[in-house]
């Protein structure tokens, strides 16, 4: 009598590409979207702006009413709108919100400042932020001995300080477009500008990320 036949395991569905770029066509997209919708129907700056910066704040309590989970990013972004809101309102500059923006993306600055600060200083930031990812991916063991290379391999060293040094420089360089931006450009053409530098800069410094890693074999 034969054994009976082992059940088909169960495709697993990799995420489409639409479904990879969603969210950040939301967080990009959508503010900009009602921004220029609002200013083609007549709507001055000021409320433009105003409703436009609200839509992070929408967005952020969509997802919490679908995940039920306490994002305390999602804290933040709303705590940012909260104040921009107010501080807009009682001063009623269209660009004191484009300079709120600019300068709430201070927190990125000071990680680019800290991912630059460490290339010099012992292990670099870069390889303590993608330890998560490498452990996932091969486990404790795995991560062990990915991270032991560091004390071996001077080319491993070597590149995985360049890769900090290259994230810092485009964290960085994303603050001062944004705010110079949002200091010295036209107030319709602003708003374009401080939400699409952060994908202009990423997607190049990604595509060399991931290069970069696969040529120098700093995968894990």
């Amino acid at each position: 009598m034969t054994a009976p036949a082992a059940p088909a395991k169960k495709p697993v569905k990799t995420p489409s590409r639409i479904a990879l770029l969603l969210p950040l066509l939301i967080d990009f997209g959508l503010p900009l979207a009602v921004y220029y919708g609002l200013r083609a129907a007549g709507v001055d700056q000021w409320w433009s702006l105003l409703i436009s910066a609200t839509v992070p704040a929408v967005v952020v309590i969509a997802r919490f009413v679908r995940s039920r989970k306490v994002d305390f990013l999602a804290l933040f972004v709303l705590s940012a709108v909260a104040l921009s809101v107010g501080v807009s309102a009682m001063t009623g500059d269209p660009r004191t919100m484009l300079i709120r923006d600019a300068w709430g993306g201070l927190i990125a600055g000071l990680i680019g400042v800290w991912l630059l600060a460490s290339v010099g200083a012992g292990r670099p930031a870069l390889m303590y932020l993608i330890r998560a990812f490498v452990r996932t991916k091969v486990g404790p063991e795995g991560l062990r001995a990915w991270e032991s290379r560091w004390d071996t391999d001077r080319d491993f060293r070597f590149a995985l300080r360049l890769l900090t040094f290259v994230w810092g420089c485009a964290t960085l360089l994303n603050v001062v477009v944004t705010v110079l931006a949002a200091y010295l450009m036209p107030l319709d053409l602003a708003p374009a500008v401080l939400n699409a530098s952060w994908p202009v800069i990423l997607v190049p410094t990604l595509i060399f990320h991931l290069y970069y890693t696969k040529k120098k074999d700093l995968r894990a």
